[in-house]
């Protein structure tokens, strides 16, 4: 239920309807064909003695044989239709469901929430490597396991990857792909201070499960405070404020022989 409950995030509350929108109807529809399969089953269902096996004759014409082609009308047609397009409207009606907050939570300024000008986003660069993050901020510095993101203010999370496919969620506020070679961009505005976590959804090896931390929520004053602190091109491994407190310490999984992005790449 944590997954699911949309919490201090404008684009989170959007991105939780779009989910629950298809998850809802798929609990639904599949539980109503398995109750008409098991309908279905015991209606049709009818023992047979053995010696009905016995007194059986084999009838050629009547038996499906190998290359053959059973000449009988199967089905109803007109309850095919009908599933036809009842499948049709339901995707139909997705479809215009989700687009407007897709749309918004993917392109800066669509949405009614969001900042028209790009300018008045704060962009934070995301990497994903086998198997860990790394955030690059705006002045150049870098953190990796943990993340620090100011309150109140609209993000754009530049999201990319340097080896395979990654996922980037920062639970409960925003979602999406890292694909090696390509950005893709997401927006959102905290609105809680606080402790989240991001983790990542897309299966990409032995380390994957450990592809996750705290993401540390700061009133924007703290945040530049915290901000200035840090030098441009170097790599912030301790954050302690405010009773949050995170060492980044090895990473078991990383061996050695590939260096990792380097901060402020």
């Amino acid at each position: 239920m944590y997954h699911l409950i949309p919490r201090g995030s404008i684009t989170g509350a959007e991105i939780t309807s779009i989910f629950l929108a298809y998850i809802v109807p798929g609990i639904l529809i599949g539980a109503g064909f398995a109750l008409w399969y098991v309908y279905v089953f015991l209606k049709s269902y009818k023992p047979k003695k053995a010696d009905d096996f016995e007194n059986s004759k084999y009838n050629k014409d009547v038996d499906m044989r190998p290359g053959r082609i059973e000449n009988l009308e199967r089905g109803n047609k007109t309850i095919f239709k009908l599933f036809v397009l009842f499948v049709v409207l339901i995707l139909l009606s997705l479809l215009v469901y989700d687009l407007p907050p897709a749309y918004g939570i993917r392109v800066a300024g669509a949405a009614p929430s969001a900042p028209t000008d790009a300018h008045h986003y704060m962009d934070i660069k995301v990497i994903g490597y086998q198997w860990q993050w790394i955030f690059i901020y705006p002045n150049g510095a870098s953190s990796r396991h943990f993340v620090v993101l100011p309150a109140d203010t609209p993000i754009q999370f530049n999201v990319t990857s340097v080896d395979v496919m990654h996922s980037f969620y920062l639970i409960n506020v925003s979602k999406v792909d890292a694909f090696p070679g390509h950005y893709n961009y997401i927006w959102t505005n905290i609105t809680e201070t606080g402790e989240f976590h991001f983790e990542c959804v897309e299966l990409c090896g032995l380390g994957h499960a450990h592809m996750r931390g705290p993401a540390f929520v700061l009133p924007k004053t703290q945040y530049e405070s915290w901000l200035n602190t840090t030098v441009h091109g170097e790599m912030v491994e301790k954050f302690h404020l405010d009773g949050y407190s995170e060492n980044y310490g090895p990473n078991n999984y990383y061996n050695g022989t590939t260096a990792p992005p380097s901060a402020g790449a």
